[in-house]
């Protein structure tokens, strides 16, 4: 074909079903892992499936690596996967839709092909209609068919180039290694999945097991009740700097401090003494001894059980004694209510599962430092570092999924919120009550301080946000630890999770940089125009402080 290229080879088969065997036969021959399309449903393998069907042909059998044999999702409709993921299976190989990939790593208003290259690859790439191309093909190898050969050879490059540049397949294949997962799991299946196979395989190795609840019981577990703290910001324009502290990772440091966990829960000591007292009641009704019944695992034991979360649990008579193994006055009580073993008694899995994700998230970081030249290795210890990060932020959404959760435990999800709520309390009153900084906290959101300081200077926001983040971490055990994040300066403050300023990360930076949460500027839901008249005339505002 002229234009075509050197090194370049075309075959024109006979009819459809000579080119869907050519596809098979080329497939088969490359035997790759992982098979990309843009639009992997409607224009690229999906319509080819399509066809097959049409013809009396199972393309997607021949694809996989056992054409011979049937697999088990050939029989099932996956319509979650048709919403949100490939929704096509091959055995053996990886489907990927890759513009549902790319809407999940980038924030663009359109998520075209074209607008992806030019955002990501930073390419300018022509969309051309499919009547253009069936145009080009039809006029034949003397015509313009080389055009639509090169396009479509051009799009299936730029595919890979994206995966490439948005280091997808690596990054995707440290979290399989950190979580314990398939490849495909990653990308397919939620939060959950991940944290359940950490913590099913941790909690062997403590000789528990995983409780798995039926649909009616968790539907019949007690209401959360617990909500973070956010506050009603002062909506305004401050000139004054706004120092801004966050607490590092706060939930899974509450549940690390605290051990807070399903293997330490022991419910509220009130409803405890209550069913020990119904226990020996029915023991002494039944003539029975509590203490042999407990050995026994008689009813007498279990006692009245109360309910814990999805089940019912009641602690054997002599365990909460002085004299006993659980000593009551050395319980960690949550804000809450709720009792839980110390650390000294029973480590909980939690926490345990949570500082190893941690501390191992820190030598990963640390790792990167001492290896920052090689670009390779840094790609693939940052996709460890944020599947590491990622996995500890969600685990507190496991003990909280009442509606469609695997575990849920409302008493323990209550705690965890209900202790990062008092701690943001306590460091705000720790902040207002200091004499020397004379500081005001103007918002707080779940875990973060947004704390004003009136008539100082930025260099000194500075110092006293070191001073905040100290004291505030001393008074709380570890590892929760207040970071100062940036002082705005100056910022206006709308409403809840809606703010802006100019932000600085140190006393030595200069020049700001123009940070907005939840306003118009950042938002992908209105006229583009807006976020840039907007941006535009909050950058004058900041520059001049002139309402005029």
């Amino acid at each position: 074909h002229r234009g075509w290229g050197s090194g370049q080879h075309s075959q024109q088969p006979k009819d459809e079903v000579a080119l869907l065997c050519g596809l098979v036969s080329a497939v088969q021959s490359l035997d790759p892992d992982v098979l990309i399309g843009w639009d992997i449903q409607r224009e690229s393998l999906g319509y080819l499936v399509e066809r097959a069907q049409h013809l009396g042909l199972n393309l997607l059998r021949a694809l996989g690596r056992t054409p011979g044999l049937g697999s088990v999702k050939e029989r099932q409709e996956d319509e979650w996967g048709a919403l949100h993921a490939s929704g096509i299976h091959a055995t053996g190989r990886v489907l990927l839709n890759l513009w549902r990939l790319v809407r999940g790593e980038v924030k663009l208003n359109m998520y075209s092909f074209e607008s992806c290259c030019a955002a990501v690859l930073r390419r300018r790439v022509p969309r051309v209609p499919h009547t253009q191309m069936a145009a080009w093909f039809a006029s034949g190898p003397a015509g313009g068919r080389w055009r639509c050969l090169r396009a479509l050879q051009r799009r299936a490059s730029l595919n890979l180039a994206l995966i490439d540049t948005l280091d997808l397949v690596g990054r995707t294949a440290e979290m399989a290694r950190a979580f314990g997962i398939d490849f495909f799991s990653v990308l397919s299946r939620g939060s959950q999945y991940r944290v359940e196979s950490l913590l099913v395989r941790l909690a062997h190795t403590q000789n528990y097991v995983m409780l798995s609840p039926s649909r009616e019981q968790v539907g019949g577990q007690p209401a959360m009740e617990a909500i973070p703290l956010v506050m009603e910001p002062e909506s305004r324009m401050y000139t004054s700097p706004v120092v801004v502290l966050d607490f590092q990772s706060l939930y899974p440091s509450q549940m690390i401090a605290y051990n807070l966990c399903y293997s330490t829960c022991l419910g509220r000591p009130s409803h405890v003494r209550a069913g020990q007292a119904a226990a020996a009641l029915a023991s002494a009704d039944s003539g029975t001894d509590p203490a042999a019944g407990a050995k026994a695992g008689t009813a007498g034991a279990a006692g009245v059980g109360v309910r814990l979360g999805v089940t019912s649990y009641a602690v054997p008579p002599g365990v909460m004694t002085a004299g006993g193994p659980l000593d009551p006055d050395s319980l960690v009580i949550a804000p809450n209510g709720v009792a839980y073993a110390p650390a000294s008694v029973r480590p909980g899995v939690l926490p345990r599962m949570l500082s190893e994700l941690l501390n191992t998230r820190v030598m990963t970081k640390a790792a990167m430092k001492r290896h920052a030249a090689d670009r390779v290795l840094q790609r693939v210890l940052n996709a460890r570092q944020m599947g590491l990060k990622l996995i500890s932020n969600v685990t507190y959404g496991y003990t909280s999924a009442g509606f469609s959760g695997r575990m849920p435990f409302a008493e323990l999800a209550d705690s965890i919120v209900q202790s990062g709520r008092q701690t943001l309390e306590n460091a705000i009153r720790l902040v207002e009550g200091h004499p020397h900084w004379k500081a005001r906290v103007v918002y707080g959101d779940t875990d973060s301080l947004f704390v004003l300081l009136p008539g100082r200077s930025r260099e000194d926001a500075f110092v006293i946000g070191a001073e905040i983040a100290a004291a505030v971490t001393a008074c709380n055990p570890p590892p929760v630890t207040l970071k100062m994040e940036k002082v705005y300066q100056p910022c206006i403050l709308q409403t809840k999770k809606r703010y802006v300023g100019y932000a600085y990360e140190s006393p030595a930076q200069t020049c700001p940089t123009f940070d907005a949460k939840g306003i118009e500027t950042v938002r992908r839901d209105g006229c583009p125009a807006v976020a840039k008249l907007l941006e535009a005339s909050l950058r004058l505002l900041f520059s001049t402080k002139d309402l005029s």
